[in-house]
């Protein structure tokens, strides 16, 4: 498709109660942009917020069954009616409360008995029952914290008023002393910043025997929970399939409620309106017509029958659906800009024109298969983190920018840099096609400079090549958006265009022999004169007064920096593909260097050893560093020499509303 795709839009109306149907199918379909209708949102009804909680609950039960959730749901299955779900929904939940309950009492009590074992694990060490020493009549007791570099100094100090027990924990402490060493006591705790803390509620006993009593409850609480896991996995493999089946369909129905608050609705009326691709009108309405047997009134309408469209408040939304090869490119132009709609799509020249710049500039048989190599494991889908690059299509650009690369690399005659291993096959080749045998099919090491010359002048042309496709874009799109004078009377309009290629026609015809004539300048001044004149030209055909809005002075200056700019545009746009040239020159320059360095630590000890290390990493570092520069080169020169022709507005993506087959939007 040389164009955008054609867009409808379309305006449905139907009853509340069949709108979750609707949106599941146009969810499922992709096919439709949402316009959201500049409400603000409603409140959610009170089917829908029990729905929003319900899915909650559900997904803590799939957390607590250890299952996952994410949940597929095939395209097409019936969907359940709301209190189906709900009622479901609620005796799944209600069925698995008893273990829910269970296991948080049985975490909790374990924590609890956990705490009393750390509490107790302090005291191991005392013989006496805790109960005994809060009662004593004629002891002091301090139980409390201190650091514990300062536990033995204590010591000394109140070891003539006071007994100081270490305890299991580092710097806790229990104090004792008489009634009568009390202050003392006081006065050196708080000396150290003692911490005190109270004894443990509840604890009457010896600390040792206690401590067993309370480790065989929490052994009795890990053994009750052991059985808790075994129930509940076989809980989980009798739910999975319920659970997911809940699951599923409550996050779209959630999704589907998000989505209508941004929508028209009243009464009982739903309204739904959106962006339609103009193929898949026919599917769209039979299949909804056939959902809700006919209850629905369905309206489109033509963008150029809609005002916001036509006065350029609202933009229609640009779809360029693509094939595999082609859709590995898309995000290099969307990346730039959208096209508008209606306009020439360019990404098709594009793949041409990357894979073609990027052949030239990085032609090697060995280098470019490691790049089909890469394009065939991301495309694979095995390696994770290759999956990013995966999912937008980035494998097909490895494996055709490699597969440009090999074809390339066959004509210059270069694997993994070397120049001889090839030779054979070339010989073949070309005593079969042009009946002598021929070593490089393309040589840029031999020759001479003549042939390097001849290269450049290649690479050149390419560039014109590139630059004349931008300018029949641009003229095309412009002359389809009515916009006359920009198609005809600027630098890159059809009067910019006749300057530059007979420009090009007098260049091919000096390079063969040919003179340059008068006729030649009169050819070349008439697109000039356009031009210079533009500026009368357009007031005088649309009956503006004055005819020179800024005065003859103005006009003249504004008309010789015009054809200025315009001469100097075309000559760098052509000169800047001169780079396609020295980075191929590059590439063979950095090989020969590998085999060179390759051969001189070849004849030391090891040379053999050392001789493919030198090969094996200059080819890595040709691959890694090289094929970067080069793809940075290529995406330039689209952008500022191809791009720059004709993209001068920016439109927006067609962006449809999808649903998941696991739940929610994509």
């Amino acid at each position: 498709m040389l164009f955008t795709e054609p867009m409808k839009k379309i305006e449905l109306l139907l009853l509340k109660s069949d709108a979750d149907a609707v949106m599941r199918y146009l969810g499922f379909a992709g096919c439709l942009q949402l316009i959201a209708e500049g409400h603000e949102q409603h409140e959610l009804s009170i089917s829908e917020k029990e729905i929003a909680e319900l899915k909650i609950q559900v997904q803590s039960l799939a957390r607590f069954l250890g299952i996952s959730e994410s949940a597929e749901t095939p395209i097409g299955e019936q969907a359940p009616n709301r209190e189906e779900l709900v009622r479901r929904g609620r005796a799944l939940l209600d069925a698995t409360k008893p273990l829910i309950e269970e296991e948080s009492g049985l975490v909790q009590r374990r924590l609890t008995l956990k705490q009393t074992e750390d509490e107790l694990a302090s005291f191991a060490k005392l013989k006496v029952a805790i109960g005994d020493i809060e009662q004593s009549r004629y002891l002091i007791f301090r139980l409390g914290l201190v650091n514990p570099e300062r536990v033995s100094s204590l010591s000394e100090k109140l070891s003539k008023r006071a007994l100081i027990i270490a305890l299991d924990r580092p710097g806790e402490i229990l104090a004792a002393t008489t009634k009568k060493g009390r202050w003392a006591l006081d006065s050196e705790l708080k000396k150290v910043d003692f911490q005190e803390i109270q004894f443990p509620k509840g604890m009457k006993g010896i600390p040792s025997e206690m401590l067993e009593g309370v480790r065989h409850q929490i052994a009795a609480t890990d053994t009750a929970i052991a059985d808790l896991k075994r129930r509940t996995a076989a809980e989980r493999d009798a739910r999975t399939s319920e659970l997911k089946y809940l699951l599923s369909h409550l996050d779209l129905d959630t999704t589907i409620d998000t989505v209508k608050q941004t929508l028209a609705a009243t009464g009982s009326v739903q309204r739904i309106t959106g962006w339609l691709a103009t193929r898949r009108f026919t599917e769209v309405s039979e299949g909804l017509s056939a959902l809700l047997n006919g209850r629905l009134a369905l309206r489109t309408f033509d963008p150029s029958e809609l005002p916001e469209v036509t006065t350029g408040k609202t933009k229609v939304p640009v779809s360029t659906p693509h094939g595999p090869v082609v859709r590995s490119f898309e995000r290099m132009v969307f990346s730039y800009s959208v096209p508008l709609y209606g306009t020439i799509d360019p990404t098709p020249f594009v793949a041409v024109l990357f894979l073609l710049l990027f052949s030239i500039m990085f032609g090697d048989v060995g280098q470019g298969f490691v790049g089909v190599v890469i394009g065939l494991l991301i495309n694979s889908g095995r390696i994770k983190s290759f999956e990013n690059y995966r999912r937008k299509h980035f494998g097909t650009t490895f494996l055709l920018a490699g597969i440009g690369s090999m074809i390339a690399g066959f004509l210059y005659g270069s694997f993994f840099a070397n120049e001889h291993v090839l030779e054979p096959a070339s010989r073949w080749v070309t005593t079969l096609i042009v009946g002598r045998p021929i070593d490089h099919i393309i040589s840029l090491s031999t020759g001479g400079f003549q042939k390097i010359i001849l290269f450049f002048g290649f690479t050149i042309g390419i560039g014109a090549l590139i630059n004349s496709i931008g300018l029949v874009i641009n003229i095309v799109n412009l002359v389809r958006r009515k916009q006359w004078e920009r198609a005809f009377l600027t630098k890159t309009g059809l009067a910019g265009a006749l300057f530059f290629w007979y420009l090009l026609f007098i260049g091919v015809r000096v390079i063969l022999g040919g003179k340059i004539g008068m006729v030649d300048f009169v050819a070349l001044g008439i697109p000039l004169l356009a031009l210079f004149f533009r500026e009368p030209l357009v007031h005088v055909i649309e009956g503006h007064h004055p005819i020179l809005k800024d005065g003859l002075f103005a006009f003249v200056m504004e008309g010789i920096v015009e054809i200025l700019e315009s001469s100097i545009y075309y000559i760098s746009n052509s000169v800047s593909f001169l780079r396609v040239a020295a980075f191929a020159l590059a590439h063979g320059v950095l090989s020969t260097i590998v085999f060179l360095l390759s051969g001189m630590v070849g004849s030391s000890p090891g040379g053999f050893v050392f001789s493919i290390l030198v090969i094996l990493i200059g080819n890595s570092i040709i691959i890694v560093l090289e094929g970067l520069i080069v793809t940075i080169q290529v995406v330039r020169l689209q952008y500022y020499e191809f791009f720059s022709k004709f993209f001068d507005d920016t439109g927006e993506e067609f962006s449809p509303f999808i649903l998941r087959t696991s739940g929610g939007l994509r």
